[in-house]
């Protein structure tokens, strides 16, 4: 089920379309533009509903707060108004409002103009997407992993983490049984490892053998330190049923808490690299965070 944020000051307004929405969509309400921004700091809607006319912070102050932030820069916004001057429309869709449903809603004009929104929604990430993805796993690829990262780095997002993963013995591997089964084990890393990511997590293939994972969290070492002895464990047992016998495969892995070790992608990176090569001479299949 889509979900939806609607922004409207009014309870009245509130009520009539969760009447009309709620069978439909997972519907998130706020009143304000300030509660709006609060509850996407944690959460991504498929699309937002915007009053135009609130107090302190009206729906144009509101929407150039959401596109500012490359997080949620790409929600689509529909304007709510009472007002049908065009000088009204016209600065909406300048700022990049998709359309508008004008007060009193007519269910049925609400629900169609929701529906082809997402509908365009839909079809814009998959041509987008389509050049981002790696072939093989569906996991974003290198390219959009530094872009995507260093875009909400540079922003000043709230503390974050980014993990790498090498299998170990994968060229071996590779040599050994083919090319074949080197991919039936990746593909089964890549399925179980999107299976334990944490919430809003970006997963990404680097390399051959090696992913990234990107945490907008705020988690200590110690909870972070788990979580990668979870990739290690279940992760590879997982990827492991794909071999066709040989020694089981493991995992290293080295991690970098944002903005603690940089606050640009390439920094971080050089640091994760550093971090992986301390982990590979020390025996590898096992965890190392970065230190100074």
């Amino acid at each position: 089920m889509k979900s939806i944020l609607m922004v409207d000051d009014s309870t009245t307004n509130l009520k009539s379309a969760a009447e009309v929405l709620q069978p439909f969509y997972h519907l998130s309400m706020a009143k304000s533009g300030r509660q709006a921004l609060n509850f996407l700091k944690k959460n991504r809607p498929d699309l937002i509903l915007l009053d135009i006319m609130m107090p302190e912070m009206d729906g144009y102050e509101t929407m150039e707060q959401i596109k500012l932030n490359p997080r949620t820069a790409n929600i689509p916004i529909i304007f709510l108004t009472a007002d049908t001057e065009h000088e009204s429309e016209m600065k909406g869709l300048k700022m990049g409002a998709l359309d508008f449903i004008t007060k009193p809603f007519e269910a049925e004009v609400m629900l169609s103009r929701i529906e082809k929104v997402l509908q365009m929604e839909d079809m814009r990430r998959n041509i987008l997407g389509s050049g981002k993805k790696d072939l093989l796993t569906d996991l974003w690829n290198a390219e959009y992993m530094e872009a995507e990262v260093d875009s909400r780095i540079r922003y000043g997002q709230s503390p974050a983490a980014l993990v790498m993963v090498d299998i170990d013995g994968f060229t071996a591997l590779t040599q050994e049984q083919g090319m074949s089964n080197a991919n039936g084990v990746i593909l089964r890393f890549a399925d179980a490892l999107k299976r334990l990511a944490l919430t809003d997590s970006i997963l990404g293939r680097s390399g051959e053998d090696e992913f990234l994972i990107y945490i907008p969290q705020d988690l200590s070492e110690a909870e972070l330190m788990s979580w990668c002895e979870e990739i290690c464990g279940q992760v590879m047992k997982e990827a492991n049923i794909a071999r066709s016998g040989g020694d089981p495969l493991t995992a290293s892995v080295a991690a970098v808490f944002i903005p603690r070790h940089g606050r640009d992608y390439d920094t971080l990176y050089r640091k994760l690299q550093m971090a992986m090569y301390h982990v590979k001479l020390s025996g590898k299949n096992r965890v190392h965070f970065f230190r100074e």
